[in-house]
C-alpha cells in the first residue's frame, strides 16, 4: 500500500495493422487482470493465425506492475518485446496484454527495422484504445457487537465504502470494500472505537 493508488489501463481490446517492406504486424491490445486471461488470449491468436511467423509479446498486470513478460518469440533478443513495453511504458499502463503477429514478406528488415515496425504496431494499436484510470480498492471485515451496528453502517457510509456481505452469527461481521486514498482514516476512525476490529483482506 506505499505505492501510487491511481493506474492506467485499457478500457477495451482494439487491434492495429502496420506493413514494412511487405511484412504485415497485426497488433492486437487486451485488458486483462490475471494469467488465466492471458493465456486465453494467446491461444485465441494462436488459432487465429497458425500461420504466422512470429507471436511476439508483453503482458504487465497488477496496479503495481508487480508481474510481467515480454516474449521476443524468435525475433532477434529486444527487437520485438522490448519496443512493445516501450509504447505500454509511455502511456504508463498495467494491466494489459499487447501481441504483434508478424507475417514475414521475403525481405529482412534488420535489427533497427525490427525495433521500429514492433514499436510503431504497438503505437498503432494503443493510440485507438481508450484509456482508463483506476483506483485500487482495499478490502476489510469489521466486526463488533450487535451495539455497534450503526455505527458501523455509519462508518461505511462515512467513507463511501461499498458493504459486500453481512452477516450477524456469532457478532457483527461486514464486509466492505472502500477507495484506497480513504483507507489511512478509515483504519484510525476504526482503531478508536471500543468492541471493534478491522481486519485487512486484500487490495485489487
Amino acid at each position: 500500500m506505499l505505492f501510487d493508488r491511481d493506474y492506467k489501463s485499457i478500457k477495451q481490446p482494439n487491434e492495429a495493422v502496420f506493413t514494412e517492406m511487405g511484412s504485415r504486424f497485426l497488433a492486437f491490445a487486451y485488458p486483462i487482470k490475471n494469467e488465466e486471461q492471458i493465456k486465453t488470449q494467446l491461444t485465441q491468436l494462436k488459432f487465429n493465425y497458425p500461420d504466422a511467423t512470429h507471436h511476439c509479446f508483453v503482458w504487465i498486470i497488477n496496479p503495481d506492475k508487480s508481474a510481467q513478460r515480454l516474449n521476443d518469440d524468435g525475433e532477434p533478443a529486444n527487437t520485438a518485446a522490448r519496443p512493445i513495453l516501450k509504447q505500454i511504458n509511455v502511456l504508463n499502463l498495467t494491466n494489459i496484454l499487447v501481441v504483434v503477429v508478424r507475417y514475414f514478406g521475403g525481405k529482412k528488415l534488420g535489427i533497427p527495422g525490427l525495433i521500429e515496425a514492433y514499436g510503431n504496431a504497438a503505437k498503432l494499436v494503443l493510440a485507438k484504445c481508450e484509456i482508463t484510470t483506476n483506483t485500487m480498492m482495499d478490502y476489510f471485515i469489521i466486526e463488533t457487537n450487535f451495539e455497534n451496528e450503526h455505527v458501523a453502517f455509519n462508518i461505511a457510509r462515512k467513507f463511501s465504502a461499498t458493504i459486500i456481505k453481512t452477516s450477524h452469527l456469532p457478532n457483527v461481521v461486514i464486509t466492505l470494500s472502500i477507495n484506497g486514498s480513504k483507507t489511512e482514516s478509515f483504519i484510525k476512525e476504526c482503531n478508536n472505537l471500543a468492541n471493534f476490529e478491522c481486519i485487512y483482506l486484500k487490495t485489487e
